[in-house]
């Protein structure tokens, strides 16, 4: 599943021990452009928890998809 994991802290994180505990869980980064503040990784759920805990700096949740609306305007023929 993919979660959105985003740095919470004051100072600049500490990137080796962060990819060390991602290496640890087998955390898949999929999408790293705004790295190192945040990047979109995919994990197991289960491992969630103790990801967590192991990244208490860092706020992990999870991806939302939503439908964007078409801008085109519906046209109603009369029956």
């Amino acid at each position: 599943m993919n979660f959105i994991l985003k740095y919470q802290g004051t100072d600049k994180p500490d990137l080796e021990k962060v990819c060390a505990i991602l290496d640890t869980f087998h955390v898949q980064i999929l999408d790293n452009s705004l790295w190192p503040e945040t990047a979109l990784v995919n994990l197991e759920v289960s491992t969630l928890g103790n990801l967590q805990e192991a990244l208490n700096e860092w706020n992990i949740t999870p991806e939302q998809e939503y439908h964007v609306p078409s801008p085109r305007k519906i046209i109603k023929k009369p029956h």
